[in-house]
């Protein structure tokens, strides 16, 4: 049912179906980038690995003690950001199903102030020594986020994709 509706979806605006795809790959370009360096790095392609783990340096803190392990090796990004960033991909992949593609509307801003709450909670317990915070409960409560929020991110980006094809959205 709603397979069909993207379908009958994809007929009436080829347009938006091309900003999405174009975000989707986007999406996974970055999601496969954090899943690369670890495998470089395991078949010692140790500047390109290092390159991508330079790259993320900047916008993560990669603590050892806080990140998943593939082939020995460290994921670009920690826990917390490896869930913002999967969930970031997981809404991705399931938004044309759930939200429909020409309503450029971005849900009412509690729902991100919503999806904050668990991951603020998760940092805060743990800071104050409250409760102890675990791999499984930062990267929840970062897919939790990072789900949600594709949906305030893509309808602005199918909007300026529109605006620079100079396309009526």
């Amino acid at each position: 049912m709603l397979w069909n509706s993207f379908v009958e979806y994809q007929t009436e605006n080829k347009f938006h179906l091309s900003g999405y795809w174009l975000f989707f790959i986007l999406v996974l370009f970055w999601w496969l980038l954090i899943l690369a360096a670890p495998v470089l790095a395991a078949m010692n392609f140790k500047f390109s690995s290092g390159f991508i783990y330079l790259f993320f340096s900047k916008i993560c803190h990669q603590m050892p003690e806080r990140s998943f392990f593939i082939f020995g090796k460290q994921l670009a990004v920690c826990i917390r950001c490896s869930g913002l960033y999967f969930g970031f991909f997981l809404g991705t992949v399931f938004f044309p199903f759930l939200y429909r593609m020409k309503r450029n509307l971005t849900p009412a801003p509690k729902y991100f102030y919503l999806a904050l709450i668990p991951l603020f909670l998760d940092f805060f317990l743990n800071y104050f020594h409250l409760v102890d915070n675990t791999a499984i409960s930062r990267f929840l409560t970062g897919q939790l986020l990072g789900t949600v929020a594709v949906y305030f991110v893509l309808p602005g980006f199918l909007s300026l994709y529109g605006n620079i094809f100079n396309r009526k959205i």
